[in-house]
């Protein structure tokens, strides 16, 4: 029986786990195992509702074992290395374990750029437990000015759903290093974002870097000084760490460099997903740090791996972003085929896309709702009717 190991939890390592499993046979051909130090599967893309008080830290948070069931096991473990030489993993607790594959889906972690003072005077905002940490802060506060130091999708998310449900005399400000909001984003979107965000009365500074973070207050590049309460840290994320025994080549935000196979130079049985990544696009840029790629690679890591199994050939990893949603609270704007969204539609669309992804989870990859993954235009139009006759459904039992 060959051991695959999967390192993380988040969306890549789990869609990776459901479509390993896509084949009822593969349970007597392959043991599974899921590593990570939560014993739970949280939806990173909806953590600022949550500091918001707009969901509940359940709403977004699911146990792996409810997930997963028994077709996988899972070990509540911190990894911190893997040796590719000998074939195995070792552990915070001082474990190995074995391996045929191995799949490091470990994520990302903040990147402060050597900036003084961000990592010791700033607000985390990366997982869960920063979002319920940063809600009891809040509400402890009288008069707060909240600087959300990054005017990334993240950034900018959580200052959307803030305002939706702040009290008066909170004042947020988002400051971004780079020329404009929401870098690598189509500009047309990011104009509609902007509008919004200005019409809430959120103060947007640009082109205007983080020079250092105090207690109570942000230096700016231009000089300037902004007092604040609270400042949120927005501004960047890196690899996560882990050791690996040879090294391995990463860039310079500490991704792991990976062929169109998502493998690591010089193992054809070691593959690494999602934000820990760095895989090249045709454009010659590198993979985005979003879920709707990690889940993609990871489905296809899935695949190749059955496939390789089976004697076929593997297939490259083709990446194409069909359309962005930005949730801003109970507000949604996105863009959709080259068409901006908001409203009722948009929130149908962010519902519909994070549904799908459970089901698919919990189905195992099987079923109309993993053609929403595939690229092909037969599993996109598919993929299309499943969403108008869901919504439709949903519309009707409301009213």
């Amino acid at each position: 029986m060959k051991k695959i190991c999967i390192l993380g939890s988040g969306y890549a390592g789990l869609f990776c786990a459901a479509n390993l499993l896509v084949d009822y046979d593969n349970k007597m051909k392959y043991e599974i195992s899921i590593f990570d130090q939560n014993s739970y599967h949280q939806l990173l893309q909806q953590i600022h509702l949550v500091s918001a008080n707009i969901k509940k830290p359940n709403d977004i948070s699911f146990s792996i074992h409810d997930l997963m069931k028994d077709d996988v096991k899972f070990y509540n473990e911190l990894i911190l290395g893997v040796n590719f030489d000998t074939q195995n993993i070792f552990t915070a607790n001082n474990k190995n374990y074995d391996f045929d594959y191995v799949i490091i889906a470990l994520g990302s972690s903040n990147a402060f750029f050597g900036i003084k003072g961000a990592k010791e005077y700033s607000q985390s905002f990366r997982s869960l437990d920063d979002a319920i940490q940063l809600h009891k802060k809040l509400q402890n506060l009288k008069d707060c000015n909240v600087i959300i130091c990054g005017g990334g999708a993240t950034g900018i998310s959580l200052a959307g759903a803030l305002r939706e449900t702040s009290k008066e005399n909170l004042n947020i400000t988002i400051v971004e290093a780079q020329s404009d909001l929401l870098p690598g984003w189509n500009p047309r979107l990011v104009e509609t974002i902007k509008k919004f965000l200005i019409k809430k009365k959120i103060d947007l500074i640009t082109n205007n870097p983080i020079k250092e973070v105090y207690p109570s207050s942000v230096l700016l590049g231009d000089g300037s000084i902004l007092e604040n309460s609270l400042s949120i840290w927005t501004a960047g994320v890196k690899g996560r760490d882990i050791q690996t025994i040879p090294l391995v080549k990463k860039n310079r935000s500490n991704r792991i460099i990976v062929n169109k196979f998502s493998q690591i130079e010089g193992y054809d049985n070691a593959f690494a997903v999602g934000d820990i990544s760095a895989f090249p696009l045709e454009n010659g840029q590198t993979s985005p740090q979003l879920a709707q790629f990690a889940v993609r690679q990871a489905m296809n890591v899935a695949k190749n791996i059955l496939r390789k199994e089976k004697g076929e050939k593997m297939v490259q990893f083709h990446y194409e972003q069909h359309g962005s949603i930005l949730s801003l609270g109970k507000t949604c704007i996105g863009m959709i085929n080259g068409i901006i969204v908001s409203g009722s539609l948009c929130q149908y669309v962010e519902d519909f896309l994070i549904d799908n992804y459970i089901k698919t989870i919990k189905n195992r990859g099987r079923g109309i709702s993993s053609l929403a993954y595939e690229q092909d235009k037969l599993s996109q139009i598919s993929s299309s009717l499943n969403f108008m006759i869901t919504t439709a459904a949903k519309i009707l039992s409301s009213n």
